[in-house]
């Protein structure tokens, strides 16, 4: 299966995510997300650890060390460009009881959204350039990640007048926008010499999502809220699930190593 292909199915899934938000619409779903929200951020957290680690190793092993660097730099700089281009609406929401929204809130998350998930689709074809197991767990970090930002948003877009289906769709064409940056990073990849600086823009663009957004709606959720522990052990259920799925997974550079041995002693 090709990279451009995985990548677009996993753009999907995304998308799809972006529709979880009715699940919570009322009722005991909705009590328990108020509750455990902020723990799947931090969860979300400890995947992305795991994926940037993959990401370093697979950068350091295409090019140097400096090429590698440089990558991680450039992959960070670029989601912070996109944090300050985005218009202030993109956070993680605490769906706290009684906290309104107005429309223009609604239209500031929305805006958001649309601009952030071009940077996920770029992100998805890098991991996905760098192997097939990296991408799959670069997915679940995004879908993770995406599912309690979409949560949010909905909440916030219902607590700006909109209707439980007019804020599915508009979540919905919102998070279509990852295909854009599916295609965009489809096309640069197909030059060999870009395709090897991916993984590492890749690993900086997470560390940017981790140190950004990830770390400090944790401690935010700490200070206001408690539960230290069960943010370290929601860190460690992250870490622990991508380990996992490194531990099944085939080690395709020994292979290719082995097989580039074969051919050369043939």
């Amino acid at each position: 299966m090709s990279i451009t292909l995985m990548s677009f199915l996993a753009a999907l899934a995304v998308m799809l995510i972006s529709l979880s938000g009715v699940l919570f619409a009322s009722g005991f779903l909705r009590t328990w997300m108020h509750r455990n929200l902020p723990y799947l951020a931090t969860f979300a957290g400890g995947v992305f650890l795991i994926v940037i680690f993959h990401l370093l190793e697979e950068s350091l092993h295409e090019g140097s060390v400096a090429l590698a660097a440089g990558s991680v730099l450039f992959g960070a700089a670029l989601i912070e460009a996109l944090h300050h281009l985005l218009p202030s609406g993109h956070h993680h929401h605490s769906i706290e009881h009684g906290h309104e929204h107005s429309p223009i809130d609604g239209r500031r998350v929305l805006a958001s959204d649309a601009v952030h998930n071009v940077g996920d689709g770029v992100l998805i074809v890098a991991s996905f350039s760098a192997g097939p197991v990296t991408g799959i767990a670069a997915t679940i970090g995004i879908l993770v990640h995406e599912f309690v930002q979409e949560i949010s948003e909905f909440f916030v877009l219902r607590g700006a007048g909109y209707s439980v289906r007019d804020a599915l769709l508009r979540n919905l064409l919102a998070s279509s926008t990852i295909l854009i940056g599916v295609a965009l990073a489809a096309f640069l990849s197909s030059s060999e010499e870009i395709a090897v600086l991916f993984a590492g823009v890749a690993a900086g663009g997470f560390l940017a999502v981790i140190l950004r957004d990830l770390i400090p709606h944790t401690a935010d959720a700490i200070r206001a809220h408690g539960g230290a522990l069960m943010h370290v052990l929601a860190l460690v259920l992250g870490v622990s699930l991508m380990l996992g799925v490194q531990a099944l997974s085939p080690h395709t550079h020994e292979h290719a190593d082995e097989e580039h041995t074969t051919e050369h002693l043939g």
